[in-house]
């Protein structure tokens, strides 16, 4: 069956640099760097019309103009980056025999390049591995991402792919070792040691494993004086369970949890058209508008969206929150938009965002940030930061959680047989702790 790999076009590393290295990136010569002549300033532009249009989605314009491209000038060192955009657009056009093909032609010219060059196209080697997997084709797909080890042995991400190829193509044996010896060395992130355990578990036993420990939650106090509700906005990834999330906020927060109806905004009100974001403090002033503070039903309200998001003086934000009007709003983006299967992306979508809302409701409540780095409040300033974090609060988030229910709680009843259930449940499916 084929499999969605979801490869986005990195510009930020598959960029036509050689063809804009005398020039500030616009066309435009650097003070230091002569006036390009005609032939190359249409040259220039001709690369640059690609990027835009591959920028914009137009798949079919990009192919076409590469190949315009490369009759025009003919690939050489300096030109053949244009490949990869037309390996992109093709791959988004379902022509996945031509990605390969224009992938494989990209690659003569980057193993001519020095290590330091090399390592800057690493993911040419990557998604073509991934390719030939959703082809089913697992010996060239192994060759091709063991190239990119070579060259990058510390993507913990695509050694996880290496080992899950060896187990598809049928060499169990040889995915427990490489899993095994990936998990005993000190590369994986918290979340990295957690895909290893899951793979390392799913090798080692055919049958159901005794059940985790369960926590004994029944009798544990519920306070109904706080209470956050969840609002889908303007559609988010299907691959996450908010239902889920709740419960697990629920369980850190000993406060009801909802997951309200999806509501859908006009974009003009909130999307920078330039950016193509929304607008974080833009949404925040929609959700007050619609949930006003004092007369809402739950005293704190989270948008989550599929849409990138900035805040103010920000290029991107995880999430952005108003402790004024107790809003906040989450995005999905950053966290799925590259999650591929063979990383546990039916587990890890809904793993991360809970991470994420707790983070994201830790800060509506008030709570400092810990210092330790893998608590789930605390701060990340990248992606990689993030992925050092677990589930488990703090013990400083605790103390500062039993503080506010003492003062602001208000009545309590008791979890019950059937919530503490479904905190079990959540737990287990997602390997919360």
């Amino acid at each position: 069956m084929p499999r969605s790999i979801g490869i986005r076009l990195a510009t930020s590393v598959f960029v036509l640099s050689a063809l804009i290295l005398a020039t500030d990136g616009h066309g435009q010569p650097t003070p230091e760097s002569p006036s390009p002549g005609p032939e190359r300033q249409r040259l220039i532009e001709d690369a640059q019309e690609i990027m835009r249009l591959s920028s914009q989605g137009q798949h079919d314009a990009v192919t076409k103009r590469v190949d315009d491209f490369i009759s025009r000038y003919s690939l050489s060192q300096e030109t053949f980056p244009v490949l990869l955009f037309k390996a992109e657009s093709e791959f988004r056009l379902g022509r996945i025999d031509p990605a390969i093909e224009s992938y494989q032609r990209a690659i003569f010219f980057v193993e001519q390049l020095n290590n330091v060059a090399q390592r800057r196209y690493v993911l040419v080697f990557f998604r073509l591995g991934v390719l030939y997997r959703q082809k089913a084709q697992y010996d060239p797909a192994i060759r091709a991402v063991e190239a990119g080890l070579v060259r990058e042995p510390q993507n913990v991400y695509y050694q996880i792919l290496l080992g899950e190829l060896y187990r598809e193509r049928g060499d169990s044996a040889r995915a427990l070792k490489h899993f095994r010896e990936l998990l005993d060395s000190g590369v994986p992130t918290t979340e990295e040691r957690l895909v290893l355990k899951i793979k390392i578990d799913r090798l080692t036993t055919p049958a159901p494993a005794a059940p985790p420990p369960r926590l004994d939650l029944v009798d544990q106090p519920l306070y109904s004086g706080l209470s956050f509700g969840i609002v889908p906005l303007n559609v988010s990834d299907a691959g996450i369970s908010w239902p889920d999330i709740c419960v697990l906020l629920e369980s850190k927060w000993l406060v009801p949890c909802e997951v309200l109806p999806p509501v859908t905004l006009d974009e003009r009100a909130i999307l920078d058209e330039r950016r193509k974001q929304y607008d974080a403090n833009q949404i925040l002033n929609e959700l007050e508008r619609r949930y006003p503070t004092g007369k809402r039903a739950h005293r704190f309200i989270i948008a989550v969206t599929g849409r990138d998001i900035f805040g103010t003086e920000t290029n991107f934000v995880f999430s952005w929150q108003d402790r004024q009007t107790r809003a906040g709003v989450v995005s999905t983006y950053r966290f799925v938009a590259n999650l591929e299967d063979f990383y546990e992306r039916s587990i890890l979508a809904t793993r991360r965002l809970g991470i994420q809302i707790i983070s994201t409701t830790g800060s509506l409540l008030g709570f400092t940030r810990p210092t330790k780095p893998d608590c789930p409040l605390a701060y990340p300033h990248d992606f990689r930061e993030f992925l050092m974090k677990s589930s488990k609060l703090c013990d400083s988030t605790i103390e500062q959680r039993d503080a506010l229910l003492k003062r602001s709680g208000g009545a309590a009843t008791r979890f019950g047989p059937g919530r503490a259930d479904a905190i079990n449940r959540v737990y287990r499916a997602y390997y919360f702790d």
